[in-house]
């Protein structure tokens, strides 16, 4: 499941996040890639290990933890890494699935991703965030202080910047269920159950859902 989340952060947050990234230095982004990722990742990154990393990450999981869309559909129990990326002209990061295991020497198991804007998309061109697909690819270059969020195993890759510049938080989250069709069960009972909120004659509906949605999760989740 992919999942948009507009406004995942306030103005007041993307500029204290901007003025953060403005007064760190990026180092390049293979540093991070295994080595069969060397080739196909051009970018540039504030790594996790950063000092000013924990105050971004302090922001942006704060949104997080606020946006029941995110909560619901992520399941999170705790953050895996976090960096801000950068792509400038002729920058791009071939398809690629993310590492399952990171944050040595913790060794955090990576379950779902998850991209924050920071740029107008407008500012630069080219930069989609694009999935593979049984019929091609879907793109996505979405607004300053949008976020989306994928399962970690998803094949993806970001697009060559052809002018501007692409900045953005990528984060990776353990969730509680390990599972993303399960996860994505889930997140569809939670929706539906909220459809039915206010509805005369829905109690017996919702309590019905609520039973699975719990039975579901306590059969699935790993705390």
């Amino acid at each position: 499941m992919i999942l948009t989340l507009p406004d995942l952060i306030t103005p007041e947050e993307l500029t204290l996040i901007k003025q953060l990234v403005a007064g760190a230095g990026f180092t390049e982004g293979k540093s991070t890639a295994g080595e069969l990722l060397h080739k196909a990742k051009n970018n540039q990154q504030i790594p996790w290990d950063h000092p000013v990393m924990k105050k971004i990450a302090g922001l942006v999981m704060q949104a997080l933890g606020r946006n029941d869309a995110f909560m619901g559909a992520a399941q999170p129990r705790r953050l895996a890494a976090m960096l801000v990326s950068r792509y400038q002209p002729g920058m791009a990061y071939g398809m690629h699935v993310d590492a399952p295991i990171m944050a040595e020497p913790n060794h955090v198991r990576s379950d779902v991703s998850f991209t924050l804007f920071l740029n107008e998309p407008d500012s630069y061109k080219g930069g989609e965030l694009a999935f593979e697909s049984g019929s091609g690819e879907s793109a996505f270059k979405l607004p300053a202080r949008s976020a989306i969020c994928y399962a970690t195993g998803q094949l993806h890759r970001v697009r060559p910047v052809e002018s501007g510049e692409r900045l953005a938080v990528v984060g990776w989250v353990q969730s509680l269920v390990r599972d993303p069709a399960v996860r994505e069960l889930l997140y569809d009972l939670s929706e539906a159950r909220e459809q039915l909120v206010g509805k005369p004659d829905a109690q017996r509906a919702m309590d019905l859902i609520s039973k699975t949605y719990s039975n579901l999760l306590r059969r699935y989740a790993e705390p």
